[in-house]
């Protein structure tokens, strides 16, 4: 589980930097020259982190119920807690991961 989590970290720091890399020119250029192109991405760019911040949030709200549930009848030791606090990480990250995947990949064509 730690090494998906480390992967997962590193497979979103590449995809910002190429989604960063594509879009500052872009953020750059639209107070001067604002294309109908440009403004589509920035209201998606906008769209896409607030639904995937309540995305996260609600999973990570969702696995922590499930880890207090645990501790509250006793099931929850050192290793499950440390092991909720991988899975309450992965919830959170989960639909940034996917976005910004699917931006690189996107953006690069």
């Amino acid at each position: 589980m730690m090494m998906r989590s480390a992967w997962s970290a590193l497979e979103i720091g590449q995809a910002s930097a190429v989604t960063l890399g594509h879009r500052l020119p872009m953020l750059a250029a639209a107070p001067f020259f604002p294309e109908p192109e440009t403004l589509a991405e920035i209201n998606r760019m906008i769209t896409e982190k607030v639904a995937a911040t309540l995305e996260g949030s609600f999973a990570a709200a969702g696995e922590t119920t499930a880890l207090a549930l645990r501790a509250a009848i006793g099931r929850a030791g050192p290793m499950e807690l440390a092991t909720a606090m991988l899975t309450i990480t992965e919830a959170v990250t989960k639909p940034v991961h996917r976005r910004v995947r699917a931006n690189a990949k996107r953006l690069s064509r």
